[in-house]
């Protein structure tokens, strides 16, 4: 019961592992199952040999000649599918799984064989052991393929061996039964608290201390890599100017404008939604690029934004605040969406545009289109 407890708290982690982690997973799997693919097959072609020499008296030639003979096609497979170009997770997950479980058969094929010894398993329990640090899946579909192999492994004991020997084999598979979760176990937790750590750090590089928006790096990447993603997509570049900033730290102190800043970054983050991207890239300037937008909603959140600020008050009840906005929309017709340098030219129309705004008396927005 002790190693059991948690149990859905660590499913729940590997989950998020996986999809917090999905390509490097993938990898690693892929890249384990073409190693693995390899030494299997120089296993099996190593027992056919000393079936022949070292224990020819088994009589065991034949199998292990026939499981060489099975692993050459699903060696070719591998290496074809599997050995370059890296695979999405969900697939090399599939042929992980089952190249675990036919491995897995090879091991229990070794345990039962050849039937006259009458002898307890000695190969299944550290192979299935180890197949639980060779590939990630979650936590439930690592103790499920145990729970699989142990209890067709025990069917097959039942059924060749004498009782006495399975005797001895359902021990000792009920031992690999409780050791395997504990050792599931502690591999996740070590991989749930290393994703915990890692997604911390992550997460302290792409925000703004400040603010809790993004900051201009993590920005920048995150609006270049939707533009190349997405070279049909109407979007928006929005550059923010807060007002008068230096007046503000001047009149009302320095933790007054820091206020400040941060009711106006939750303005810009209500203005964006989960979709969008919201992010500081200056003292007082802000950005916000808007995926999917034409320019009637572009005004209109322009609008909204001017409205709220001006919402806002100062610390002595009276409201100095504004911004300025510059606005450009993306070239559909420049046949350049989604290059290099894109990003940096709707920054640029969106700058200027903020400059016209704020050499007119600020507090107002300008569109800047094709």
């Amino acid at each position: 019961m002790i190693l059991l407890t948690d149990g859905k708290k660590i499913q729940e982690g590997s989950i998020r592992y996986l999809l917090d982690n999905d390509e490097s997973v993938a990898k690693g799997n892929q890249n384990t199952l073409v190693g693995l693919n390899i030494f299997y097959l120089v296993v099996v072609m190593l027992y056919w040999v000393a079936s022949m020499t070292l224990f020819k008296e088994w009589h065991v030639t034949q199998l292990y000649a026939g499981a060489t003979v099975i692993h050459i096609p699903v060696f070719i497979f591998i290496l074809i599918r599997y050995g370059k170009k890296t695979r999405s997770r969900l697939e090399v997950q599939s042929c992980c799984i089952g190249f675990q479980l036919y491995a897995m058969t090879f091991a229990g094929v070794m345990s039962i064989f050849p039937i006259e010894f009458d002898q307890p398993a000695v190969y299944f329990a550290p192979i299935s052991v180890a197949f639980l640090a060779a590939f990630t899946y979650t936590y439930s579909t690592s103790v499920i393929l145990q729970a699989v192999e142990i209890v067709v492994y025990l069917v097959a004991s039942f059924a060749f061996k004498s009782l006495g020997v399975f005797t001895v084999d359902l021990c000792s598979c009920a031992m690999l039964w409780v050791l395997s979760i504990y050792v599931a176990k502690i591999l996740y937790m070590h991989k749930i608290r290393e994703n915990e750590s890692k997604q911390t750090i992550k997460r302290t590089g792409m925000f703004d201390g400040l603010t809790g928006i993004y900051n201009r790096a993590s920005t920048e990447f995150l609006c270049k890599e939707y533009l190349r993603k997405h070279p049909e997509s109407s979007s928006v570049a929005v550059i923010l100017d807060f007002d008068n900033f230096k007046a503000v730290n001047d009149n009302y102190g320095h933790p007054a404008g820091d206020v400040a800043l941060k009711n106006f970054a939750k303005i810009l983050k209500n203005a964006s939604g989960t979709s969008d991207i919201a992010g500081r890239i200056g003292g007082d300037e802000f950005f916000i690029f808007f995926k999917k937008m034409g320019i009637g909603e572009v005004e209109a959140k322009a609008e909204y934004i001017l409205e709220k600020t001006r919402s806002l008050r100062a610390p002595d009840g009276t409201q100095p605040y504004s911004c300025s906005i510059g606005i450009a929309m993306r070239d559909m017709e420049s046949g350049v969406n989604g290059l290099e340098g894109e990003y940096e030219a709707m920054f640029a129309k969106a700058d200027e545009a903020l400059y016209d705004v704020k050499n007119t008396g600020k507090n107002n927005f300008k569109i800047l289109e094709n």
